[in-house]
């Protein structure tokens, strides 16, 4: 309430601003209810987005992990048959587990024997199909299919 005198001090005013302040009342408090609802649908949002990608991460992590795993066969497998001092058999099979849980197998397969064009008559080349399977953690499996070739001497 704001009184005013005018000169002769017997005439007091009154203005009544009482009525200004009630229309206002309360707006301090709404908007900071707004704000604090933005902001908490803000963060679910952002923690939302945050878990999908955790989850998504994770689940590329053993994928990435059994695709090296298989890999790892494949390789496994072509250095036998490159080491070897005589053609292997028709199948070999071949078991190992990496670290944890990561494991991989591989088997090869004879497809046929060729002789390999401008060689000698004892030069032929050994065709085989390389199949490696490779395990990771939490159910992450993979698999990779080789074909390979290797020159030996018949009778060496």
């Amino acid at each position: 309430m704001i009184m005013e005198m005018n000169g002769s001090g017997a005439d007091m005013q009154v203005n009544n601003t009482n009525a200004e302040m009630a229309n206002r009342e309360g707006f301090a408090m709404v908007t900071t209810l707004l704000m604090v609802l933005v902001l908490s649908v803000m963060a679910v949002g952002v923690v939302w987005i945050a878990t999908a990608e955790k989850k998504t991460v994770f689940a590329e992590s053993v994928h990435v992990r059994s695709v090296f795993s298989a890999d790892a066969g494949s390789e496994a497998a072509i250095n036998f048959i490159r080491l070897s001092d005589s053609p292997p058999a028709d199948q070999v099979v071949g078991q190992t587990q990496i670290s944890g849980t990561q494991t991989y197998d591989f088997s090869t397969t004879n497809t046929g024997v060729s002789p390999r064009p401008g060689w000698e008559v004892g030069y032929v080349d050994y065709d085989y199909q390389v199949m490696s399977h490779g395990t990771a953690s939490t159910k992450g499996e993979s698999g990779v299919q080789v074909a390979v070739s290797r020159l030996f001497k018949l009778g060496y």
